[in-house]
């Protein structure tokens, strides 16, 4: 099962991101255009924008907290973990430094989401614990712990994660996706197939939601059922990676070896970090690549 946070879109990140920043019309006005251009989901012109805002001018720390924040937010939304992991550790020091409060739940969520996005879940589960303490009602910040508690293995405490998540948002599909992969991991397939059907019923055109769905029939031997949601995952998302790889084992499942193989190849180019796709194709093709 792919990482969570690689199938959420950049305008569901950008939108959960900043929801409380719409509310604080003040706060917008340090920096009209970063804001502006979060509203509308354009990440890499809110990352020029509050670049050029905290440039031009010193900050009290209270508003140069606010625009590293957004930043990061906007770092995060575009893939550049490392900058966004940058941004939010300038935060702390900035904050600590001022006797602010350094357990604030929106910079330890997102500094979890950074770390997640750089693949360390051991990092970003204590972020993720003080921030559930301080809003356990949030969705997203569920979602990351549960995709955190998936990363390491601890498929259990991923489940009750991700289902703090479905009963604060039943509307919000990653929760199901990822309440789906955990049953998947505990061998629990009927459920499994049950949270990825909901997640298709909210989200019919999403790729992470469709793969949810492919995988957990595959993973129940049941891939004739499975081909065209992991056809339809597939040419909704044709390269990533994971997405790819569930439709090679379903593939392979019902016998359409030479094709299988083929995307095993492709799913191994595309992302040749995950360890489940570099095992499959090993396997396949006899080598250590």
């Amino acid at each position: 099962m792919p990482h969570l946070l690689r199938l959420l879109t950049i305008s569901a990140i950008l939108g959960l991101f900043v929801q409380a920043a719409h509310a604080q019309s003040a706060r917008q006005q340090l920096c009209p255009d970063g804001y502006a251009a979060l509203s509308q989901n354009e990440a890499d012109a809110a990352i020029t924008a509050f670049q050029a805002c905290l440039a031009e001018q010193f900050y009290d720390w209270p508003q140069e907290a606010e625009l590293r924040t957004r930043l990061g937010a906007a770092y995060l939304a575009s893939g550049r973990s490392e900058e966004a992991l940058i941004a939010y550790n300038q935060i702390f020091a900035l904050v600590e430094a001022n006797d602010g409060d350094v357990d604030n739940p929106l910079i330890r969520r997102n500094r979890a989401a950074a770390y997640l996005q750089l693949d360390r879940p051991e990092d970003a589960l204590p972020d993720l614990e003080i921030a559930l303490a301080r809003i356990p009602e949030d969705g997203f910040t569920a979602v990351l712990a549960g995709s955190a508690y998936l990363d390491l293995d601890r498929a259990a405490e991923a489940v009750a994660a991700f289902d703090a998540a479905v009963r604060a948002e039943p509307s919000y599909a990653s929760a199901w996706i990822g309440r789906s992969a955990a049953f998947v991991e505990l061998g629990m397939s009927t459920l499994a197939i049950e949270d990825a059907r909901e997640a298709v019923s909210l989200q019919p055109d999403d790729p992470g939601a469709l793969n949810a769905l492919c995988w957990a029939l595959v993973r129940a031997e049941r891939a004739a059922d499975a081909l065209t949601t992991c056809r339809a995952a597939s040419e909704a998302a044709p390269d990533e990676g994971s997405i790819t790889h569930s439709l090679a084992a379903a593939l392979e499942q019902i016998g359409e070896v030479e094709e299988a193989h083929a995307l095993y190849a492709r799913a191994y180019a595309q992302s040749p970090d995950d360890p489940e796709i570099t095992q499959d194709y090993e396997r396949v093709f006899g080598a250590t690549p």
